[in-house]
């Protein structure tokens, strides 16, 4: 699976306008290898929108960045309400497993999601691949809430990785945080594996949530 991170900076006083344009990306449901696509408000940004679209593989993703994307893009009007997007690559190395089956059923019954990027260094990257699987995802897919996820790494830095997951709700992801998560840390000894640790967390907008159409 193919994960698309796309964060926009939206304009002061454009998130009305910036809402309803990302609410025109709905003929993404047609597309040849589509599997979902899930966003919404960065909770300490207010004006970052926070958008991941997933796809089967990487041959379906060109195919619809050669052949659909701009013309989709041109009729959102979205180029002339934000100031900066920083656009990423993932690829899967590892589902999460919780109480959905696959990321379509996650990006439907998700409230809250949790986005957590980690920058490696060299050397370490076998150990903490290792570590991800053996700790921290068995770990969190026992938490109260975790609905599923995906353990990813960048296409552009084999040193970055992004674990993302959906949760049925914020107050199940903090309950996680604050009593799950510093323990798989320390037992995934991931301080002697990572050089910098970023998590961004959003509450889904459900009116931004494409889904294949033959879901």
């Amino acid at each position: 699976m193919i994960i698309k991170r796309i964060f926009c900076n939206v304009k002061e006083n454009h998130k009305e306008e910036f809402f309803e344009q990302q609410m025109q990306w709905k003929p993404l449901s047609n597309v040849k290898g589509f599997l979902g696509q899930i966003g919404g408000w960065n909770s300490k940004e207010p004006l970052i929108a926070c958008v991941y679209s997933f796809w089967n593989n990487q041959t379906d993703y060109d195919q619809f960045m050669e052949e659909q994307h701009d013309q989709i893009f041109g009729k959102t009007g979205q180029i002339n309400s934000y100031e900066s997007i920083d656009v990423s690559l993932f690829r899967e190395k590892q589902w999460i497993f919780g109480k959905e089956k696959d990321i379509v059923h996650v990006c439907k019954t998700s409230n809250y999601i949790r986005e957590a990027i980690s920058k490696v260094k060299e050397g370490n990257i076998e150990h903490f691949v290792e570590m991800q699987r053996r700790v921290c995802n068995t770990g969190m897919q026992n938490s109260e809430g975790m609905l599923g996820g995906t353990f990813a790494q960048s296409q552009m830095n084999s040193n970055n990785f992004l674990v993302l997951t959906g949760w049925k709700s914020e107050k199940d992801h903090h309950n996680y945080s604050k009593e799950n998560f510093p323990e798989l840390l320390k037992g995934a000894n991931t301080n002697d594996d990572v050089f910098e640790l970023r998590g961004e967390q959003f509450k889904v907008q459900e009116a931004w949530s494409v889904y294949p159409c033959d879901y």
